[in-house]
């Protein structure tokens, strides 16, 4: 009874893993720590954000950018605060801008009037130490230093140009812990005067999960007394990978709480109403905020926003701050409008990545903000999706555990597929439409792994009788064989283990010319002899040849009898192969048996080899009916594609660093490239194995440090400089062709840099990317 209440089955294997996984994504609900399915969710919702057109939007949000034109007109940032007030004047008296926020703060004073007016108030002292300033002439001289320093008074003159007209809201910044070890309590005391009146002044239970402000960065006192609001400019990336997905509408400092730069811009738009943050009771989750009866926010429980990003760079307009002073623009561009005052050249560092691209101006993310509150069109997360996402993970769990089971393989495939995609649509549209999503990574999980494990616990056991029955025994095996798997049927038992081994691919060159040359009896005789030739090599140094595919060889070293220097052995058989083949060409030359293939293709024949270390499952694979010990994995898929690489540098081995690494020491090669093979997304680094070690000659050795030297320039992109190194090889190595080839590379890079639009990025990495395999 109980071995029948126990006893797997195809319902309760479903419901395993359908319970693991809710634990999982409840536990990641509760005590988020960033983990890789919260991230991929995340990136999902990156995806088609950054994948849809241009959305409709906001025209009333308009941004001034510090950018490259302002820059090259006025100089090199920070400019003297004279030139805000010429802004300031510009937006009011001309554009009559509606409101005006600014994201930037203004926590120094002007440096160099300041150094000025120190000069000329020391001039001062000293006149009065020297008993000078008695005269007429010398008051008349200091009422005119005492005008000077007024007229020299930027920060004055900003603020009072800010206060002419009562539409600026300035910004100001919360540090986060750790960043205040060097400001004394009076400064920081000091500083938070300069942001009083700014904070949340209605406030209907106190909000308990708020982000904490540790010290604020406010603006100078000269320039805060001409603010007609302020609110912080905080943004907080996601942990997990840096990207600004929300704002936090408000942050608590000390015992108070203060709104952001776009709440305050929205205050002021219409007409400056009461702030009000209204919390949960019990709870104290932020549940609305509401700015007068024009808007209420519904925010995520600790005041953030879920930003709705309408396109990329640009979907808000950009005025250079030069033009506007300029009087360049039309009125009509900036007139009523809600402007934001921010920084978009490099070199200011006000950058963000963001879901819709990198390098995203950090003022433009403000406007997204601010266009999502005017729009109501932000994205609405809340708590009680966590709740939906569970009841579907255990809803699609039972169902497939209930009808996997009995159904044939294919049907319960279908199935699988039509929930996957079902579902990949539906998420979009709630996405898109709804502005709200359950979790779509959580719901594939569930959906492909309980299809995969009931179909793995049906090959494996349920229908393992009826293979057995219907395929292995009869087809090839004898009474006396049948017998001893009687006794013991674990010997015919599929399967594997996990194992880092080296794997080795190889690869006659030419090989389809040279069977067109040869008669069938001559190729099949060269053949044998290769391959004889070749595979005890293999076997001599530990290694288990896999199988032949016509003149290729597959072999692995490390299984069945495992050896911890399986990498370097695969690498000297590569050099004792090639010296091998070197004499077997010799002598087939000489001994004439093959005089129209000679005739040709010449004498030589040359093979390609290709070697990769890393994890791979070895043993028993195949059918019950057939199966060889034989390997699989990305790493040997990675170990082929290395063989067909020699191609594209006219090497004849190609290893990668993880076999590369354990087995210099032993070896001397020359890295050839950081290269991305086709079906495998991360880049590895390949070596080409040139000799033993102690082989090489002195020459031989700086030819090859001077090709190193040749591919950090070439990586570095410095084209010239890398050309003339790896012409420098050639002298060494004569019609070197990796050389060769980089000499190609750079040429048509160095042409390609001429035009914007195909010249490799800055940050280029440096990989090639394999175009066949």
């Amino acid at each position: 009874m109980l071995k029948k209440i126990f006893a797997l089955s195809g319902l309760k294997v479903a419901l395993l893993i359908t319970l693991i996984i809710l634990g999982t994504f409840m536990w990641n609900s509760l005590f988020p720590t960033g983990s890789f399915l919260s991230l991929m969710d995340k990136k999902w919702v990156d995806f088609i954000m950054k994948g849809r057109d241009t959305q409709p939007h906001s025209e009333d949000v308009v941004i001034a950018v510090v950018d490259t034109l302002s820059v090259d007109r006025y100089g090199k940032w920070p400019w003297p605060r004279e030139r805000f007030a010429q802004l300031v004047d510009a937006m009011n008296e001309y554009y009559h801008v509606g409101t005006i926020g600014w994201d930037i703060v203004f926590s120094e004073v002007d440096e160099t009037p300041a150094k000025v007016m120190e000069v000329t108030n020391d001039y001062k002292r000293r006149m009065e130490a020297l008993g000078l300033n008695g005269s007429g002439r010398a008051q008349r001289l200091v009422r005119y230093m005492d005008e000077t320093m007024t007229q020299l008074d930027g920060d004055a003159k900003f603020g009072k140009t800010l206060g002419k007209t009562p539409n600026s809201v300035i910004g100001y910044f919360f540090f986060a812990e750790g960043e205040t070890e060097h400001l004394t309590e009076a400064e920081l005391a000091e500083s938070e005067r300069r942001v009083g009146g700014s904070e949340v002044q209605l406030v209907i239970n106190t909000p308990g999960r708020l982000p904490v402000g540790n010290a604020v960065e406010s603006n100078i006192e000269k320039i805060y007394r001409g603010g007609h609001l302020s609110g912080h400019f905080n943004m907080t990336p996601d942990f997990e990978d840096g990207t600004v997905r929300r704002v936090h509408l408000l942050i608590r400092y000390r015992d108070k709480i203060y709104p952001s730069l776009d709440l305050q811009m929205l205050r002021h738009h219409f007409g400056s109403p009461s702030l009000t943050v209204i919390a949960d009771q019990e709870t104290g989750d932020v549940l609305e905020i509401r700015i007068g009866d024009n808007m209420a926010i519904q925010t995520n429980t600790d005041g953030s926003m879920m930003i709705n990003y309408k396109g990329p760079v640009r979907t808000f307009p950009h005025y250079s701050i030069y033009d506007i002073i300029e009087r360049n623009i039309p009125k009509d561009a900036l007139e009523g409008k809600i402007l934001l005052v921010g920084a978009t050249e490099v070199g200011i560092f006000d950058l963000r990545t963001t879901p819709v691209g990198v390098n995203f101006p950090g003022v433009e993310v403000h406007a997204n903000v601010l266009d999502n509150l005017l729009t109501n069109s932000y994205f609405k997360y809340h708590d009680y999706l966590q709740g939906i996402t569970a009841l579907l993970i255990l809803g699609i769990g039972i169902l497939l555990g209930v009808t996997l089971p009995h159904l044939k393989h294919i049907y319960g495939t279908v199935l699988a597929i039509v929930i996957v995609v079902g579902y990949v649509f539906a998420h979009y549209y709630m996405v898109t439409e709804l502005l709200t999503w359950t979790s779509l990574v959580y719901i594939v999980l569930v959906t492909v792994t309980v299809w995969g494990g009931v179909t793995l616990f049906r090959f494996l056991v349920s229908d393992r009788d009826q293979r057995f029955i219907k395929g292995a025994f009869r087809h090839y095996l004898s009474a006396e064989v049948v017998e001893q798997l009687a006794d013991n049927p674990d010997m015919l038992k599929l399967g594997g283990e996990r194992r880092v081994m080296t794997a080795f691919f190889s690869d006659v060159q030419s090989f389809s010319s040279l069977s067109e040359k040869l008669t069938p009896e001559q190729l099949v005789r060269l053949l044998n002899v290769y391959l004889t030739n070749m595979s005890n090599i293999i076997m001599r140094y530990g290694g288990t040849v896999d199988k032949y595919e016509g003149d290729a060889i597959i072999a692995f070293f490390g299984a069945p009898v495992s050896y911890d220097d399986h990498a370097t052995r695969s690498v000297l058989v590569t050099l004792e192969c090639h010296r091998r083949l070197a004499e077997l060409n010799a002598e087939w030359y000489e001994s004439g048996l093959y005089k129209s293939w000679v005739e040709a293709v010449g004498p030589k024949l040359k093979h390609r080899i290709g070697l990769n270390t890393g994890e791979m499952v070895v043993g028993n694979m195949g059918s019950e009916n057939r199966f060889d010990y034989t390997m699989m994995g990305n790493s040997v898929n990675l170990a082929a594609r290395l063989e067909g690489a020699n191609k594209n540098y006219g090497t004849f081995t190609c290893v990668s660093e993880y076999t590369y690494e354990p087995a210099k020491e032993a070896v001397i090669g020359r890295e050839i490239d950081l290269i991305r093979v086709i079906g495998i997304q991360t880049p590895v680094r390949i070596y080409e194995v040139l000799a033993r070690k102690g082989e090489l000659n002195d020459q031989q050795m700086k030819g090859i440090a001077i090709f190193e030297k040749g591919l950090q320039l070439y990586r570095q992109q410095h084209w010239d400089e890398s050309i003339k190194h790896f012409t420098a090889v050639q002298k060494v190595f004569p019609d070197d062709p990796p050389s060769l080839t980089f000499i190609r590379r750079c040429q048509e890079y160095k042409a390609a840099a001429q035009n914007p639009a195909t010249a490799l990025p800055a940050d280029w990495d440096g990989v090639f990317e394999a175009a066949s395999k």
